[in-house]
């Protein structure tokens, strides 16, 4: 029979968020993707310039490419006139020339023939070979974040693929009650949508998510499922099943095939999550409702992946006036769904209603924290929330 969850049993948030970043180190895993494709991607090893840029000597400036040792005697009382040849910015240097005066600067007397009023050293105005890069010379270390502009640099040094981290997430939903997604649900049933909703946070991070078999409830299968789903990914997520009803196996599936950390948490929403280790990786026992989900993975896995260093959107917080008066929850750090919206130049945040099913996260744009929610926060309180959307 499935674990009993009871109130005094729960783990407190920050020792299980501390449990957790303990017990799971990074996976080293790395797959090699094209470089138009690697935006996004964190280097599992450094990257090396395929050419030396620029490969020439080039003029700087529009000019006159001239030999700076015939220049040394101009002056604005002696002017000189020289041979030279006319460049244009970012033009290969004309072989014996090594400096460049700016077209402003000259007059034109014949043909190949210029009088300058002032002397230039060798090299002035003219960028030299290799003084962006050199062949061999390292452009990304290990760990760089690849944003678009890093792609354009990648592919002028010929760098046509990259050695990225892989990390992959599988995806079990469980429940007799589960249907797999376009079949229209009866009376009970529900559609296998945490996963999907999950899975999309996943890609933007570019994390591979793998989605297993729709398992039944029986403890034997999602075992024999999450022992699979661990060979071949980094972490598991199990949909369902994790809270404390005659057909939540879940709990009892990560036992049997490795070892159960904790499973009750300190939270809400969230409150039946569990955590465990099959094969090594780290296995969560998702809640069923959206928003509990949807917390546990803001709250529990992102912050693992960030310390796997994994790309992350810099988070952003605002400030603002509470509408309604939030009731106290004791026990429990509270992480409750809000809207944030501008009146006239002043920041409303207004609590989102708790009802069923995925409105709540539809109309919510950020997320209140409340550490151990004893006491009441009053309407008209300044309190600050992490947007979770822009708009």
């Amino acid at each position: 029979m499935p674990r009993i969850t009871l109130h005094n049993e729960l783990i407190p948030y920050d020792e299980a968020k501390k449990i957790l970043l303990k017990t799971f180190s990074s996976p080293l895993a790395s797959k090699i993707v094209p470089t138009t494709h690697a935006s996004g991607y964190v280097l599992s090893k450094p990257v090396y310039s395929n050419r030396t840029n620029p490969p020439v000597l080039l003029s700087g400036p529009d000019g006159i490419a001239v030999k700076s040792i015939e220049t040394s005697d101009a002056g604005q009382q002696n002017p000189v006139i020289v041979n030279a040849v006319k460049v244009n910015t970012g033009m290969p240097m004309p072989g014996g020339f090594d400096a460049v005066i700016r077209i402003e600067d000259v007059t034109k007397v014949g043909d190949l023939q210029y009088r300058i009023n002032s002397p230039v050293m060798a090299f002035q105005n003219t960028v030299s070979e290799g003084s962006d890069i050199k062949k061999g010379e390292v452009i990304m270390e290990a760990g760089h974040l690849i944003n678009p502009f890093d792609i354009g640099a990648l592919l002028s040094y010929g760098v046509f693929e990259v050695t990225v981290r892989d990390i992959k997430v599988g995806m079990i939903a469980t429940g007799d009650e589960v249907i797999p997604l376009r079949k229209n649900p009866l009376p009970g049933q529900i559609v296998d949508t945490n996963s999907h909703m999950i899975a999309a946070y996943l890609k933007e991070m570019r994390i591979t998510p793998v989605f297993g078999q729709i398992t039944q409830d029986e403890p034997a299968s999602i075992t024999e499922e999450l022992n699979k789903m661990t060979r071949n990914c980094d972490m598991v997520l199990v949909f369902g099943g994790s809270s404390a009803g005659s057909k939540d196996f879940t709990v009892d599936a990560i036992e049997n095939g490795g070892e159960l950390i904790f499973h009750g948490v300190g939270m809400a929403p969230g409150k039946p999550v569990s955590l465990g280790k099959i094969n090594g990786k780290p296995v969560f026992g998702m809640p069923g409702p959206s928003i509990g989900s949807f917390i546990v993975f803001h709250e529990l896995i992102i912050p693992l992946l960030k310390s796997w260093e994994l790309p992350m959107s810099p988070e952003i917080y605002k400030e603002g006036e509470l509408t309604e008066t939030i009731d106290p929850f004791p026990g429990f750090d509270l992480h409750l769904m809000m809207h944030v919206s501008d009146n006239n130049g002043k920041t409303l945040i207004k609590p989102v209603p708790r009802i069923f099913g995925h409105m709540m996260g539809v109309r919510a744009n950020s997320i209140f924290t409340c550490k151990d929610g004893k006491d009441q926060i009053l309407k008209g309180s300044r309190i600050v929330v992490k947007m979770i959307r822009s708009n």
